[in-house]
């Protein structure tokens, strides 16, 4: 007896139906392979190799390491021209309407690299489509060139010109009042930067300098303040509320040692001030709890250090951040004192300022 191999032969690739008949033959994980054919830009994979994935995804994975760039027309090229057709093995003796019979068979995907001279329906549509957008855009160019020389058309008749005096007209007007302006402010200026006199009502007492508020920074608790071509920072808790950029200052030195700074221009926003209690303390850090029963974790500075668990504080916040901690123990009471004294005497001094300016 012959070897039934003999009968049959070597796996083939079949991408239509009249070449082979399939309707006898069993499937054969074996023959599962990927075949490619450079000459002719022809490849095919076994289907099981790229079962549940989309075709575009297929058509991706093949398109970069043959050359082509991964773009919609390549995908849509490639998309076009897939098939779904077997490998398989043949026998010798064809069928009566002269197809091969095919013996045992896996089914694979087959497809062709983009070529030039070959459109593809579906890559027709999108080529189509691109036309239409093409045809649409040069209409609408073609109505907005014809809109643009009817209105400078109409700006060359007698109603446009008519309307051009009119706006030079009025531009003459706009000019000349922002020349008045201009000068009312360079007046404005000069008397502003001279020298009062020193018998003054504006006089600045003496170690008083005017200052400008140029930096706020709440979470390393330090205000940027400048005077003149000099600038310096100050602890923000020795303020009595968190001020704004530009706000004007006045800044005390004594012995050419800056001692106080008091922003009047304009208000300041207030502290958060609330009532807490240590009850732990690690370093320089301190676990707080609140009227509330809320608690927070918050760093104190050196000379805040010696707080101990227990100890009643009054905690100071800026936009969130602890910008001073004072004990209110038997210690810390006349501290309180003092800080309600000076809110007090602001108060005063705001009053004052204020009934002086009406």
């Amino acid at each position: 007896m012959s070897d039934q191999r003999s009968n049959q032969k070597l796996a083939g690739l079949y991408i239509d139906a009249k070449d082979v008949d399939i309707s006898h033959a069993t499937i054969d994980s074996s023959l599962a392979k990927v075949w490619v054919d450079d000459s002719v830009g022809e490849l095919a994979v076994s289907l099981e190799r790229v079962l549940f994935d989309g075709m575009l995804d297929v058509a991706a994975r093949y398109l970069e390491p043959h050359g082509f760039s991964l773009n919609l027309e390549n995908l849509l090229a490639m998309v076009d021209s897939m098939r779904i057709g077997v490998f398989a093995t043949v026998y010798s003796k064809q069928a009566i309407d002269g197809r091969s019979i095919a013996k045992k068979l896996m089914p694979n995907l087959f497809m062709h690299l983009p070529r030039k001279k070959t459109v593809g329906p579906l890559l027709q549509k999108f080529y189509d489509e691109i036309g239409r957008y093409e045809t649409e855009l040069a209409r609408l160019q073609e109505v907005e060139t014809k809109s643009k020389k009817a209105m400078s058309s109409a700006i060359k008749d007698e109603s446009g010109r008519k309307t051009a005096e009119i706006l030079a007209q009025e531009n003459t007007v706009l000019r000349e009042e922002l020349a008045k302006l201009s000068r009312k402010l360079a007046r404005a200026e000069d008397a502003l930067r001279s020298v009062p006199s020193p018998d003054g009502d504006n006089q600045l007492p003496v170690g008083v300098r005017s200052c400008v508020v140029r930096g706020v920074r709440p979470s390393e608790g330090v205000v940027m303040l400048k005077t003149g071509d000099a600038q310096f920072s100050v602890p923000l808790k020795t303020l009595p509320g968190i001020p704004i950029i530009n706000a004007r200052a006045l800044s005390f030195y004594e012995g050419g040692v800056l001692k106080s700074v008091w922003v009047f221009d304009p208000k300041t926003d207030a502290f958060s001030t609330l009532l807490a209690e240590v009850i732990a303390v690690d370093g320089r850090r301190a676990k707080l709890r609140f009227a509330d029963r809320r608690e927070q974790i918050v760093t104190m500075a050196v000379s805040e250090a010696i707080l101990t668990v227990g100890t009643k504080v009054v905690a100071k916040f800026a936009s969130g951040y602890l910008v001073d901690l004072i004990s209110i123990g038997v210690d810390g009471k006349s501290v309180v004192a003092d800080l309600i004294f000076d809110q007090q005497t602001k108060r005063q001094l705001e009053s004052i300022f204020i009934g002086e300016v009406a």
